[in-house]
């Protein structure tokens, strides 16, 4: 069974057609027109109905929403410094060098997104203030330069046929291509691929870390196995 709600959205269509096109000798529905030219107003018997152009009150509505942020405070010298102080501040806190910093947008309706660019490598991170909720910008930066750290500190995991950079257990740092050899499986099991030589370089005692935890565990189990 069809229900009201589901016949009035035809009719608030041709409803809004009708306004939109007040040319009957061109409508392709004249014969089916509810009023008749000269004499009624096409579909004046709906007007009957409360809901009827529904959708033309709801972009009244949406159009009359304030927006959340003030676009023009871009172009206030004292707002720039507080937005730039919570973005040195936060992505210092994400472990972002600033300079890998390179833009931090925001729109009307409290979208803030933020771009870091490390070896030409771009991280987008993008936080939107809810419907319902007041815009505030430190938290905004915040959520936006923390998923950006997020897709920056994420482990590089190299495609079959796909050249990375590793460090060696004499903290040297090698070029090669994972050909899924158990070496490439061991290194992508402890975060031991980088996309770049930068990368595994400052990552370089982390990683000796996690090799060195790996040889115990993997000792720890050849022992159990020959109990």
């Amino acid at each position: 069974m069809i229900s009201d709600e589901t016949a009035k959205m035809p009719v608030n269509t041709i409803a809004a057609y009708c306004v939109l096109h007040r040319n009957c000798n061109n409508c392709k529905i004249r014969n089916n027109c509810l009023g008749v030219e000269g004499v009624a107003e096409p579909f004046s018997g709906l007007r009957s109905y409360s809901d009827i152009n529904i959708f033309e009150k709801t972009c009244q509505k949406k159009a009359e929403k304030p927006p959340k942020f003030d676009i023009t405070l871009k172009d206030s010298t004292d707002f720039r410094e507080y937005i730039n102080e919570i973005f040195m501040r936060e992505a210092e806190k994400a472990g972002l060098p600033m300079n890998t910093a390179n833009s931090i947008k925001w729109s009307t309706n409290g979208k803030i997104k933020v771009t870091f660019v490390d070896n030409d490598t771009t991280y987008v991170g993008v936080a939107k203030c809810h419907p319902n909720d007041a815009f505030n910008p430190e938290i905004g930066i915040k959520l936006a330069i923390e998923r950006a750290a997020q897709a920056m500190h994420a482990p590089f995991v190299p495609e079959d046929g796909e050249a990375y950079y590793y460090v060696d257990d004499e903290d040297t740092i090698y070029s090669t291509i994972n050909h899924n050899t158990n070496r490439d499986i061991l290194n992508i099991a402890v975060g031991n691929c980088f996309n770049n030589y930068e990368r595994a370089l400052s990552n370089k005692d982390a990683i000796t870390k996690h090799i060195e935890r790996a040889a115990e565990l993997l000792e720890k189990l050849r022992d159990e196995g020959e109990k």
